[in-house]
C-alpha cells in the first residue's frame, strides 16, 4: 500500500481509501526426516477496494506502476504467481481495460 500512496502522490492522482486483502496458498513436498522438505508458495491472491475521484486511466496507472514498483513483489521474480482483483468504486475494475500509454 505504500507503493500505492506513493505513486498516487507522483502522479497527483486523487485516491481516497484503499483496502487490500492478501491470501496465500502455501505447500510442502517431501520428508521431514529425510530432510528433503521443500516449501513453496503455491498463489499469492491480493484484492483492492479502491476509492477514487480520479479517472479509470488515471487509477490504472498508478496500480499499475505500483504493481511494477514494488520491491517485495518483484523479487519473487514469479509475477504468474500473483491473482490480483481490483474494485474502483465499488465496481470490478480489469487494469487491461485501460492499457499502458505507449511511449
Amino acid at each position: 500500500m505504500t507503493q500505492l500512496e506513493r505513486y498516487a502522490q507522483m502522479m497527483k492522482v486523487e485516491m481516497g481509501q484503499i483496502k487490500a486483502n492478501i491470501g496465500y496458498t502455501v505447500s510442502a513436498e517431501g520428508s521431514v526426516l529425510r530432510q528433503t522438505i521443500q516449501a513453496k508458495a503455491d498463489k499469492i491472491a491480493i484484492h483492492y477496494d479502491v476509492e477514487s475521484s480520479d479517472s479509470p486511466e488515471r487509477v490504472a496507472g498508478v496500480m499499475r506502476n505500483a504493481r511494477n514498483g514494488c520491491f517485495a513483489r518483484q523479487s519473487f521474480g514469479r509475477p504468474e504467481l500473483f491473482e490480483d482483483t481490483i474494485n474502483l468504486n465499488g465496481q470490478p475494475f480489469n487494469l487491461e481495460d485501460y492499457p499502458a500509454p505507449n511511449s
